[in-house]
This record gives structure tokens, C-alpha cells and sequence, in this order.
């Protein structure tokens, strides 16, 4: 969809987790959130049952860009996972698997949404600003809870293809027709699962670029990015 305002929040946490679907003896976390996290935090946000959160916030629904705003740090954390089969075995189990999982640490991400619902819309602007959320948010898994803080709904000014910009959010490597790389830059491609069904089953994925310290990249977008009025953040949905 083509916006012309979008809703601004930054969420946070102390630890974030966004197992990689192919990891599983030692899980790995990507190191951004994937579309469908976000969408998933709004929809925790908003009430949204997990099964239809998906078809909810499809790309030709709603906007969603991603700015990181702290540096990307990861951490490895030792879990001891117990095997229980029923609930004797928390105090007396049977076996236990040492692991250790790949976390993030310390977390902050500045998200930009919109989408056509305009009642759901109206109500996401409502619980920002109260700071109130109808389900716990979290980061990937239910032990990183989440916080956010509302900042506020902004216009927007669409920039053309072809333009030069600096670009402050994630953008997809499909939009990016050109880096004009004059600094460096600690700069990282991954492919992220981007749509996927109620039961769960990844539809598409696509291959995103981003800076690992947040900062801003210049390029040149094949199509059109929007300029967020008052923040001065050059976005692009992701």
C-alpha cells in the first residue's frame, strides 16, 4: 500500500531473540526482527488473535518500515532445558540438555506503520498513546518482554525512484538499485521471512540490508521511499 501518515514507536528490551528457522540444537537469532515479528508486536498491541494476524497485516494491506536505533550486539546465554512429561519431573526430571542460545542485547528498534483498516488504525493510535497493550509484547520469545514508546503520527512525503537518499530503515535488496558508499559502513544482507499463513507456514522470504550500528546508508531506491515530516527518517517498507 502507498501511505500518507504513519504511526511511530520505538521498541525496546534488555534481551531479544529471533530464532533462525533452520537452527535447532543451538538456536541462532537474526539479527533484526522479521516482518512477521513486528507484525506480530502490533497485533499483541492491538488484541489481534495469532491466527489471523497474518492475513491482517499483508503487504498490500498495511506499511511497515524498521529503523534500528542501538547498535546490534549478540550474546550466548546458557540454558539448561529439563524433559518433562508431566509435572513431577520440574523438581524430579528424568534428563536435561545443557544449550546455549544466541540472544540480543539490549535492543531498540523505531517502527513506522499504517495500513487501510482505518479502525484498526485508530485503535493502535489510541493504545500507543495510553501506553496500554491488550496482550504482553515480547521480543521473539515470551522470556524478552518488550516496552515502547509512542512517538507520535507523522505525514509523509513520498521521494521518486532514481533519487539520491539517505535511507534510515531496513530495505529490501530488491529496492536498492544503487549504494553510494562514501564512509564506512558495517553493512550486513540477510534473508528474513517476510509473509507467511494462519497455520503458521512461511510464504515468502525476501533479502533485506541494513547497517549494524543503525546508521543511515545513501543509495539510490528503484522505487518510491517516503521522507517521515518532524523525524527527518527516510523509510521504505520492508
Amino acid at each position: 500500500m502507498k501511505p500518507d501518515k504513519v504511526l511511530c514507536f520505538e521498541l525496546f528490551g534488555d534481551h531479544a531473540q529471533f530464532r533462525k528457522f533452520f537452527t535447532n540444537m543451538s538456536p541462532l537469532s537474526f539479527s533484526i526482527p522479521p516482518r512477521t515479528v513486528v507484525s506480530g508486536v502490533i497485533g499483541a498491541i492491538v488484541g489481534i488473535d495469532k491466527a489471523e494476524n497474518p492475513e491482517t497485516f499483508s503487504k498490500d494491506k498495511s506499511f511497515i518500515a524498521l529503523r534500528i536505533m542501538n547498535p546490534i550486539r549478540k550474546v550466548r546465554i546458557a540454558h539448561n532445558y529439563l524433559k518433562t512429561t508431566s509435572p513431577t519431573h520440574l523438581f524430579d526430571f528424568p534428563a536435561h540438555k545443557p544449550t546455549n542460545v544466541e540472544f540480543l542485547k539490549s535492543v531498540r528498534y523505531r517502527i513506522y506503520f499504517s495500513c487501510e483498516d482505518r479502525e484498526l488504525y485508530a485503535r493502535l493510535k489510541s493504545l500507543l498513546h495510553s501506553h496500554k497493550s491488550v496482550y504482553t509484547v515480547c521480543l521473539g520469545i515470551s522470556g524478552c518482554l518488550a516496552n515502547f514508546d509512542y512517538m507520535g503520527e507523522h505525514s509523509l512525503t513520498p521521494v521518486p525512484p532514481d533519487q539520491r537518499l539517505t535511507m534510515s530503515t531496513i530495505t529490501p535488496m530488491s529496492a536498492v538499485k544503487e549504494l553510494l558508499l562514501d564512509l564506512p559502513l558495517k553493512l550486513q544482507k540477510v534473508v528474513l521471512p517476510i509473509t507467511m499463513t494462519n497455520s503458521r507456514e512461511v510464504t515468502s522470504y525476501g533479502e533485506v540490508l541494513f547497517e549494524m550500528n543503525g546508521a543511515a546508508i545513501p543509495m539510490i531506491c528503484n522505487d518510491t521511499s517516503y521522507v517521515v515530516d518532524n523525524l527527518n527518517d527516510t523509510i521504505h517498507e520492508f
